[in-house]
């Protein structure tokens, strides 16, 4: 086991400790992207996700003066089969030590979960790293393998962008909390299930980690109906002064009558009503269905890039 260094102290975190979390997280924004990026509501929300065990998936590192450098957690999207990870450190902490010690206790947990998994499934452990930085040569040199590469698209809205409107046949409306639950998530799951990394998500724990989260506003959900049958819908957020685009999906047997790229454009309208200019969208690189194409056709960029690692800690039997 790697060791931290002299007069650091690793522990697992409290309640108390969620904002000097994000600070480390808000400064780590800076240093890589140029502006803030993280906030109190997303990180409390991801303490909330179902399975996710605060006083077993999360560990902090306390510098001498107290001040907190290092933060790790790890989360099994997939019950004890895909098993997603993270690791930060304060940017002026960086390559000091402090990531092998928590890239060690992620591992360890994530064998954790390999040791109660089904007996025929596979087990890996993910973590995103900016490609050719520091981070991505560490996990490379224990044994990650890079299996995917995600894009983080954004518009200026100011820029403008096409007009919104509906495609003929189509009605979107706003999402109405309480009685779209369950088609919206049918919808979702439809759209999603010919992506990489899909797995089907159990009604609740959806409805746990897109409805009750903190920063959910029916006024920004929209779907699309085909007659009396939902056939799209856009999950956006807001997060600070961003616009935060969370999922966008059009049923299979519905794709290419311009619905996704409607419903993106209505969304730009809701979040320029509210005085956002920022809007951006993560993406896969290889998606199938063209949505690279579909929002660079409404003048979103790319802004960065991550790169996807798998530590196989169990092949599949």
């Amino acid at each position: 086991m790697n060791e931290l260094p002299p007069g650091f102290l690793l522990r697992r975190p409290e309640l108390a400790d969620a904002e000097g979390i994000v600070a480390l997280l808000v400064a780590g924004d800076i240093a890589d992207l140029g502006r803030p990026d993280s906030t109190l509501e997303d990180l409390l929300a991801d303490w909330t996700h179902p399975r996710f065990d605060r006083s077993r998936d999360t560990w902090i590192v306390v510098a001498p003066d107290r001040a907190i450098v290092g933060y790790a957690w790890a989360w099994d999207r997939v019950p004890h089969v895909d098993v997603q990870a993270d690791v930060h450190v304060l940017p002026e902490h960086r390559g000091k030590g402090i990531e092998p010690v928590l890239l060690d206790l992620l591992e360890g947990r994530g064998r954790e979960h390999a040791a109660v998994a089904p007996a025929e499934a596979g087990v890996h452990l993910a973590i995103f790293a900016k490609p050719g930085g520091a981070l991505a040569a560490l996990l490379a040199s224990r044994g990650y393998v890079r299996v995917r590469t995600y894009l983080r698209m954004t518009i200026e809205l100011k820029a403008g962008y096409p007009a919104a409107g509906a495609p003929p046949g189509i009605e979107i409306r706003r999402f109405r909390q309480g009685i779209d639950e369950r088609p919206v998530h049918e919808l979702i799951e439809d759209s999603f299930s010919d992506h990489f990394r899909f797995a089907r998500e159990p009604h609740d724990e959806w409805v746990s980690r897109r409805v009750l989260h903190p920063e959910f506003d029916p006024e920004l959900w929209f779907v699309a109906w085909d007659g009396e049958e939902p056939v799209g819908a856009v999950l956006p957020y807001v997060f600070g002064d961003l616009g935060w685009v969370r999922e966008l999906g059009v049923k299979r047997r519905a794709r290419g009558r311009g619905i996704g790229k409607a419903l993106l454009l209505e969304t730009f309208r809701a979040f320029e009503l509210r005085r956002l200019n920022r809007v951006s969208l993560g993406v896969d690189a290889e998606n199938a269905t063209g949505a690279t194409r579909l929002y660079e056709s409404v003048g979103m960029r790319e802004e960065e890039r991550h790169d996807l690692y798998h530590l196989t800690l169990r092949g599949a039997r």
